[in-house]
């Protein structure tokens, strides 16, 4: 899969042999899946190539800022899980003003949608100036135009179409299993580690200080057992919170890795985020902390399928 940054970089692809998806795609999970499958397979059924659009930052973050969200999947990852669903061209628009107000008739022109053209977009796909096309309006600009279009249906889950929204809510609130379910994969952070204050090591269970990305949603405050899939899988625990007993703090994110001493520093991890093992609280003491963190690591030993 290649990846472009300006719709010009679209200009070798014959507009009869485009079959395009447009959307954030934040958290790429089982409904945005379904939107990919069928735009691949459209496409390799039409000889044609395959293209997804997708923004950055996140268009709320540039419409209505106060009410951005945190992000699921940065930039990079959201990359790295469309690449394995076969598309040939990921194209990423740096979303500004201008694009915001754009209506969809020269959104669509500056990808070269014309006759012949192809869109596969989800049941509640909206687009242009104040999100005011939809797929009815999307519909009648194709007989217009002379693009096709197919709508996928959402996927549910528990009787409700699976969403972003639905998964944000549900990362926040520490319920990660049905993140899970929902994404079709677990919810995850990825990392820089850098120089703490050594905390950790004075309780006897080193932690690595998570540097993330600038955005990304961080699980409700508390201890989570995780699967740090860059080393191996190896099972640890995450903790997320500003550190109570100790005073309060920023709130940060730390991965003690089980049965591992190595200097982690500058390297980057990357974590499955897996259960919720129990809610931030504050402790008496040190002592009643490491205790409470034996405990931890013997519940995430045993949660840990190895």
């Amino acid at each position: 899969m290649r990846i472009v940054r300006s719709p010009d970089e679209l200009r070798d692809i014959d507009p009869t042999a485009l079959t395009i998806t447009v959307g954030n795609f934040d958290g790429f999970h089982r409904g945005h899946a379904a939107v990919f499958t069928e735009l691949v397979e459209t496409a390799a059924g039409r000889l044609g190539k395959s293209v997804a659009v997708t923004f950055e930052p996140h268009p709320i973050a540039v419409v209505s800022p106060d009410r951005a969200p945190g992000l699921l999947t940065p930039t990079d990852e959201k990359a790295e899980i469309i690449a394995e669903t076969g598309l040939d061209t990921l194209l990423v628009v740096d979303f500004t003003s201008e694009v915001a107000n754009e209506d969809a008739h020269e959104f669509l022109s500056s990808l070269r949608v014309g006759r012949g053209s192809h869109l596969v977009l989800g049941y509640n796909f909206h687009m242009g100036r104040g999100r005011c096309c939809d797929i009815g309006k999307l519909s009648e600009l194709g007989a217009e135009i002379g693009y096709g279009l197919d709508v996928i249906p959402p996927v549910e889950h528990d009787g409700r179409p699976i969403s972003s929204t639905r998964i944000r809510r549900c990362v926040a609130e520490g319920r990660v299993d049905e993140a899970h379910t929902m994404m079709g994969r677990p919810y995850s952070l990825r990392g820089e580690v850098v120089a703490g204050d050594g905390a950790g090591r004075l309780l006897k269970s080193p932690t690595a200080n998570l540097r993330l990305p600038e955005g990304k949603l961080l699980p409700r405050d508390g201890v989570y057992r995780v699967s740090v899939v860059s080393l191996e899988g190896r099972t640890g625990l995450l903790y997320v919170g500003s550190r109570p007993t100790f005073g309060e703090g920023e709130r940060r994110a730390e991965v003690h890795v089980l049965d591992l001493d190595a200097d982690l520093y500058g390297r980057t991890l990357s974590v499955d985020v897996l259960e919720l093992i129990r809610g931030e609280r504050r402790f008496e003491s040190t002592e009643e902390l490491a205790r409470q963190i034996a405990e931890d690591i013997a519940r995430a030993r045993r949660g840990s399928p190895g």
